[in-house]
């Protein structure tokens, strides 16, 4: 375990040192409200997904589910922050694809994912997509490969180095052997801005925080790089289709502190497996473009390790570093 979380823990040791034991403490649980903590800034995805999840899942658990936002450092700080607390079930973790990227991206963290925060539940997948300006003549594969060799290579904009989507972008290059040259922006709010006014030539990104420029006609989704199309945008093919087999994501999932009792961890995950399959929550995610996913907290566990292994080999050949 890492030094701060056992300085934070003994620290909430001392807090709960007069509370009942674990077993009964479990038996009741829920019996106060519950934090879910965003490692983001209120009002982008993240917080979004949070806030549909706790508005449903408090009556389920019959007490209120309070998002908090503590942004900072890639999620660092919230992480920390749930990774350090007391593992009773009532600080959790919004968990994001940084549980993956941040392992493999930074020399030090201060937790470990795997020995500090337990897997409660997958919650949603955002697949990548391929934009480009939709004045753009580029149309196809052929074509990018085509203005790549003209211009001796081509510039990709994404939210930030070491995104899913800029990794996802380095595996397009090696994949197709197009030369693309990251241009990162503070977020995709900026580096949408920048590929309509021409200053980028492409972008990598997920659809809901550009939804707007596309559904304005400003920007036009050439790919998805996931396993189907989108039932919503239809036309627009998957990478594999188009002769490039890449599947990317970025994805959010709940975490709890390690240590959280075996059956408050099961009792969350079917209770958020339950609003996952609400039929107003899916369409809300999916008319954002997020896709519901669920299933058990070993699932989530593998999914977050499957991806730590895969970013890790895509950061070492593309040779991504990060300003610590």
């Amino acid at each position: 375990m890492h030094p701060i979380i056992q300085t934070l823990r003994a620290l909430c040791a001392i807090a709960l040192a007069g509370a009942a034991g674990a077993a009964h403490a479990a038996s009741a649980y829920p019996d106060k409200p519950i934090r879910l903590i965003v490692p983001y800034a209120a009002g982008g995805g993240t917080d979004t997904a949070a806030r549909m999840i706790a508005r449903k899942l408090a009556p389920l658990l019959g007490q209120p589910v309070v998002v908090e936002n503590k942004p900072g450092g890639a999620t660092q700080i919230g992480t920390a922050y749930v990774a350090g607390a007391a593992p009773d079930g009532y600080t959790l973790l919004m968990g994001t694809a940084n549980l993956a990227t941040n392992s493999v991206l930074y020399r030090k963290l201060p937790y470990d994912v795997r020995k500090d925060l337990t897997p409660v539940v997958w919650a949603t997948d955002v697949p990548v997509y391929l934009l480009l300006p939709a004045a753009s003549p580029i149309r196809t594969l052929d074509d990018l490969k085509r203005a790549a060799a003209q211009q001796q290579g081509l510039t990709f904009a994404t939210a930030g180095t070491g995104s899913i989507p800029h990794l996802a972008g380095e595996q397009f290059a090696h994949q197709t052997g197009i030369a693309l040259r990251h241009i990162p922006y503070k977020g995709s709010s900026e580096a949408a801005t920048a590929l309509v006014g021409g200053q980028v030539q492409m972008s990598f990104d997920n659809l809901p925080p550009v939804q707007a420029q596309v559904k304005a006609g400003r920007l036009r989704p050439v790919a998805i790089a996931a396993q189907a199309r989108n039932p919503d945008l239809p036309d627009v093919p998957t990478l594999t289709e188009l002769g490039v087999p890449l599947s990317a994501s970025s994805w959010w999932g709940v975490m709890a502190p390690a240590g959280t009792p075996k059956d408050v961890v099961a009792l969350l995950n079917r209770q958020v497996n339950a609003v996952l399959a609400d039929p107003e929550v899916r369409s809300y995610f999916t008319g954002l473009g997020m896709q519901p996913t669920g299933g058990t907290p070993d699932a989530f566990g593998r999914h977050i390790s499957d991806e730590t292994d895969r970013w890790r080999a895509v950061v070492k050949q593309a040779g991504v570093k990060i300003e610590e």
